[in-house]
């Protein structure tokens, strides 16, 4: 009966440790956050960032918080 016990034991050791060998070699592969590689995302970031600008002068422009210079 002991041994039964060792050998169940001895099973769930192998079972981690092929789900942590496992599992290394994939995330060492895959470098991609949302699928997008880095230079894909900063492109994304730049052109988030430029429409958000744009969008805050447009807004303050309607709300009449800024004029433009106008000669």
């Amino acid at each position: 009966m002991l041994d039964d016990f060792r050998d169940l034991g001895d099973f769930e050791e192998e079972v981690e440790d092929e789900q942590s060998e496992e599992a290394h070699p994939v995330a060492e592969e895959n470098d991609l956050v949302f699928g997008m590689t880095p230079v894909q995302r900063f492109v994304l970031a730049v052109l988030f960032f430029l429409s958000m600008c744009m969008l805050g002068t447009f807004c303050l422009l309607v709300t009449d918080k800024i004029a433009l210079p106008l000669y």
